[in-house]
């Protein structure tokens, strides 16, 4: 029996359809399979042994541990994210009066408004040196060593001062010992600072070691956040006791980070209580 032309042509038709279709059911389903074998191979490539000689108990140890730190990842952006939220805080007390500490301008005075230069946030750390002190916190010293390192960057995007209650001549000659050359340095000898905002106790020898963060905007000085926790109140940005975390004997049992240097007024005030 000949099949009419015009049947012939429908039939080819319908049958360049279903072949399209099939392909493209088959082009689908490799991709979906293709993509789940990409996902098994990249979950198998996690868990194969990585470094020489290490056994598959240490591996699949290490890779547990890996969730957990990619855990502490997140939490900490996530708490970093709720912490750009928060509202605005009170209003600068006053225009306090500092005193430069660095090295060609030891004792100028600077407004905390001046601070800011060109930017619209000021991190400002208080570190623990009072005016009778021997020698500062070997805590805060340990901490400003890192920020006097890092200060270049940092103040690419915000200003960046540390501060202390002891006169801006001790400040110096103590930053002159440590080497430091690129924190701006300040002396809020003369200033209730320290007082207002909680970075020291019933005296002006009586320290704490706080990290406040302020915001210029529109003309106005607003503070945004500060440390107050006890303890390692910094210690995402501690490079001290997070390398130690790293090790297999863990942070030493140590009150402050190892120096070649006392303090005895921090011993006799802080460490002996």
């Amino acid at each position: 029996m000949q099949v009419p032309s015009v049947c012939k042509q429908w039939l080819l038709s319908v049958a360049s359809e279903w072949s399209w279709l099939l392909n493209s059911v088959n082009s689908d389903l490799h991709s979906t399979l293709d993509g789940t074998d990409r996902a098994a191979g990249i979950e198998a490539k996690m868990s194969e042994l990585r470094y020489p000689h290490e056994t598959r108990e240490y591996r699949d140890a290490r890779d547990a541990l890996l969730n957990d730190e990619q855990e502490l990842v997140d939490k900490v952006k996530a708490v970093a994210a709720k912490r750009r939220q928060l509202p605005p805080g009170g209003q600068l007390k006053e225009d306090y009066v500092f005193q430069w500490a660095n090295d060609g301008k030891v004792g100028e005075r600077v407004k905390f408004s001046e601070l800011f230069g060109d930017k619209s946030t000021l991190l400002l750390y208080s570190f623990m040196y009072g005016p009778n002190w021997d020698n500062p916190c070997p805590s805060c010293t340990s901490l400003v060593d890192g920020f006097d390192r890092s200060s270049y960057q940092v103040t690419r995007q915000a200003a960046f001062v540390a501060i202390a209650k002891a006169p801006a001549e001790k400040i110096n000659a103590w930053a002159r010992k440590r080497g430091w050359s690129q924190i701006d340095l300040a002396s809020g000898f003369e200033s209730s600072y320290q007082a207002d905002y909680k970075c020291q106790g019933a005296s002006d020898d009586m320290q704490l070691p706080v990290m406040h963060v302020f915001r210029r905007q529109d003309g106005r000085i607003s503070h945004f956040w500060g440390t107050e926790l006890k303890g390692n109140h910094v210690d995402t940005v501690w490079p001290y006791w997070n390398l130690m975390d790293f090790t297999p004997e863990g942070r030493p049992d140590i009150p402050t980070p190892p120096q070649p240097f006392r303090s005895e007024f921090l011993e006799e005030h802080y460490l002996k209580k």
